[in-house]
Parts: C-alpha cells; sequence; structure tokens
C-alpha cells in the first residue's frame, strides 16, 4: 500500500512530498494529485511515479516486454496480495520458482518495475519462511 509507494519513490528517486492514502475494506491505496483526480490502485500509482521519475524503461522496451511487466503487475495484485492461506502462498511461489528457473528478472533479462512490486509483495513472506 501507500508504504510501498514512499519506498518506491525513493527507489526512483523522486522528491518526497505525494500524500498516500487507502480507501475502502481491502485498503486500496489513493494518491492525491495537485492537478485533477487522484489516482486509484498499487499499478496505477507505481506506473504514474515511473513515468514521473522518467524511468520508462522500468516498464518495459519492446511491447513484449511491456505486456510480461503488466502480466506480472496484475499477477502481483490478484494472486500474491489476494492469497493469504498457507497453501496459497506455497502454490504462489512454486509457481514463481518454476516461471524463473530459467530467468534472471520477471521480464527475462531486464530489471522492470514487476521485480520490485513483486518483491515489495513477498518480502513479507520470506522473511517468515524458515
Amino acid at each position: 500500500g501507500p508504504e510501498e509507494l514512499a519506498l518506491l519513490e525513493k527507489l526512483l528517486g523522486l522528491p518526497k512530498g505525494n500524500k498516500y492514502g487507502v480507501q475502502g475494506e481491502r485498503k486500496v491505496p489513493v494518491l492525491q494529485t495537485n492537478n485533477g483526480p487522484g489516482l486509484t490502485g498499487l499499478m496505477t500509482i507505481a506506473a504514474h511515479l515511473v513515468k514521473q521519475a522518467k524511468k520508462d524503461q522500468l516498464l518495459g522496451s519492446t511491447a513484449e516486454e511491456k505486456a510480461v511487466v503488466q502480466q506480472w503487475l496484475e499477477y502481483r495484485v490478484t494472486r500474491v496480495d489476494g492469497g493469504s492461506s498457507k497453501e496459497d502462498i506455497r502454490i504462489i511461489l512454486k509457481d514463481l520458482n518454476m516461471y524463473l528457473e530459467d530467468k534472471v528478472y520477471f521480464a527475462g533479462n531486464i530489471f522492470t518495475l514487476a521485480d520490485i512490486l513483486m518483491y515489495y509483495g513477498l518480502h513479507h513472506v520470506m522473511v517468515s519462511v524458515t
């Protein structure tokens, strides 16, 4: 949520000052912008921050890379954030292990926003694994 976005902001070298909040039962992140309506959703705000930092390469360079990055961002929101049981976590880690078996990063050979947000989303799980 908001903590993750603040970490991303720092990683991207953006100045602090964005105001983050949450809305609804699921605590969906919200960014209040100065000029216009607020932005809602982790992926939407994260992509906005990447563009604000002029680091568009983190969203992928080719059409295929962009699609793969988007795919993993969706996976993060739908599976990782939604998975709460030990069985869900086990399946997610097994899936990721198989997928990453022959890859350096989620989008192949380039570091992207997918890698950053999957790390943030799984960090709490990994520190609790024996």
